[in-house]
């Protein structure tokens, strides 16, 4: 059975860029990675208006259903055909992403741990804790570069982030095996992470 390791924390705490390093250091054929963020409701059935006062850090925002299918079917050692999402629409596109079965899968976002099945699929659950300025500045930089929002936008997403972080997010802190510093450098961050659990 292959291993599977969650990468938690809030918005801007350095998740998927250590989900990333890790990746690069074991190699791809060691390692896949599941972003939860690919896992969004398509939106397209809805005015643009609508689909800009949904809370996207809420549960029911995603599919976390079928997430934790996914995940189990990855530990079992069955591809799967991972949703893609535009961040930009709300929408889900008509491709997919194969992906591969791996000794270790890697799901990483901010509701990673938000309902017991996908606690329980989880061999390692890692909470990246990081100052809360810094996840801002980090969240902002992200969402004008990679998601073409104004700062207006960001300001209104990044208010509904912290508040249900704080009601579904944190509690993953409380259910960590490992807790990394989310400040350091992505390598740093790495090897912190590689020195306290077993990757071989």
């Amino acid at each position: 059975m292959n291993r599977v390791l969650a990468i938690a924390g809030g918005t801007g705490s350095g998740k998927s860029t250590l989900a990333q390093a890790l990746s690069f250091a074991l190699g791809p054929q060691r390692v896949a990675v599941l972003p939860v963020d690919a896992y969004y409701h398509d939106l397209s059935h809805l005015p643009h208006e609508a689909r800009e006062a949904v809370n996207f850090d809420h549960p029911d925002a995603l599919d976390l259903d079928l997430l934790a299918h996914h995940v189990v079917q990855l530990r079992e050692g069955t591809q799967i055909a991972c949703p893609t999402y535009d961040f930009t629409t709300h929408c889900r596109l008509k491709d997919t992403q194969i992906i591969e079965p791996r000794d270790w899968l890697l799901v990483e976002g901010i509701l990673v741990a938000a309902t017991a099945i996908l606690r329980a699929a989880y061999e390692c659950l890692v909470f990246v804790e990081t100052p809360q300025e810094l996840r801002w500045h980090r969240r902002l930089d992200r969402d004008q570069r990679e998601r073409g929002r104004d700062r207006a936008s960001i300001e209104r997403f990044w208010v509904r982030a912290e508040d249900t972080f704080e009601e579904w997010g944190k509690a993953a802190l409380l259910d960590a095996d490992v807790v990394i510093d989310g400040s350091q450098t992505p390598s740093a961050m790495m090897q912190d992470l590689m020195a306290r659990v077993n990757f071989d």
